[in-house]
């Protein structure tokens, strides 16, 4: 499963820094229908984190598509690399379970 993971991470395709979502705003009117709750949107955005900071970068219509397409294989990217580390951590964990088990001192017993 490990190397499956690898190798979909090889592909080169693009990505953009940041996570897909779709966001709902207010517009600040006192009488307009999202001051009752009933906000705008919704809109596609993405969610940066950058120097320990979040932020949330709205996307413009035109390019939505790319940049969401971009941004959901940065998401896959993100996620794919979280459960290959996790293996590498169970066979470290593995690794050193059967180092200590199987490793004598010399003169051996």
């Amino acid at each position: 499963m490990r190397t499956k993971y690898i190798f979909s991470l090889l592909n080169g395709k693009p990505m953009i820094h940041g996570l897909p979502h779709l966001i709902y705003r207010k517009c600040g009117k006192k009488n307009c229908k999202c001051a009752k709750g009933n906000r705008h949107g919704p809109y596609a955005a993405l969610s940066i984190n950058k120097n320990g900071k979040q932020r949330i970068a709205i996307i413009r219509n035109a390019d939505t598509y790319p940049v969401m397409k971009e941004a959901k294989r940065y998401r896959y990217f993100q996620e794919t690399l979280s459960k290959i580390r996790k293996i590498n951590r169970e066979i470290d964990t593995l690794l050193e379970k059967i180092k200590v088990e199987t490793t004598n001192e010399y003169p051996g017993p």
